[in-house]
C-alpha cells in the first residue's frame, strides 16, 4: 500500500464502524432503550452488610418461554469457587415492569412456576437460603424490562430462610442488567 492509501483505510473503517453504531444507537432507541456505559451489577445488603456479584451477573425478560411462562431472571454470582454465592430471583407470569411477590411460606408445598429467590453457600454450613424448600419472602420492583435487546432493572426487599434455621434479612437490592454491556 501506498503512503496515501493508508490514511483512506482508516477514514473508510471509521467511517463503517461509526455508521454501524449509529445505526444500533437508532434501532435501541426505537426499541425504547438506549445505550448505556453502566457496567451490570446486582448489590445488597444481607443483615445490615454489602453484598455484591463480582461476576456471572444476569438478567432475562420473557427470553424464552420454554424456561417458564413470562419469567423474569436475576442472577449473579459473588466470589471464586468452591467458596462462591449464587444468587437468583425468578419471578413467572410477569408482563413488564411492576411490583412482584416473592411469597414461600417456611415448609410450605410449593407449585410449579412459583416465584422464587436463592442464595447458596452463604457459609460452609448455611448452604442453602431461599429457595423451593425454605421460605422467602420478597418484594422485586421491575423498574425496566425488555426483550429485545435483554434489559431487566430492578429494586428489592425482603427475607430468607435458611436450612441452619435462621432468616436473612434482604435491603437495599439493586440490579441492573443491559445485554449489550456484557
Amino acid at each position: 500500500m501506498n503512503s496515501f492509501s493508508l490514511p483512506l483505510l482508516a477514514i473508510v473503517l471509521w467511517s463503517v464502524f461509526s455508521c454501524s453504531q449509529s445505526q444500533k444507537s437508532t434501532e435501541l432507541k426505537q426499541a425504547g432503550t438506549t445505550l448505556s456505559n453502566e457496567k451490570n451489577r446486582l448489590t445488597m445488603k444481607i443483615d445490615g452488610r454489602e453484598w455484591s456479584a463480582d461476576r456471572e451477573i444476569f438478567g432475562s425478560y420473557h427470553f424464552n418461554e420454554a424456561l417458564g411462562p413470562g419469567l423474569i431472571n436475576i442472577a449473579g454470582v459473588k466470589g471464586d469457587p468452591p467458596n462462591d454465592q449464587p444468587f437468583n430471583i425468578n419471578l413467572y407470569n410477569t408482563s413488564g415492569p411492576g411490583l412482584y411477590k416473592v411469597a414461600i411460606a417456611q415448609g410450605a408445598k410449593t407449585k410449579i412456576h412459583e416465584n422464587v429467590c436463592q442464595l447458596a453457600q452463604y457459609t460452609p454450613t448455611n448452604y442453602l437460603c431461599g429457595g423451593l424448600m425454605l421460605g422467602n419472602q420478597l418484594s422485586v420492583n421491575i423498574t425496566k424490562a425488555s426483550k429485545n435487546p435483554q434489559i431487566v432493572e430492578a429494586t428489592f426487599s425482603g427475607t430468607i430462610h435458611c436450612v441452619e434455621g435462621n432468616t436473612l434479612t434482604i435491603t437495599d437490592g439493586k440490579f441492573y442488567y443491559h445485554e449489550n454491556n456484557d
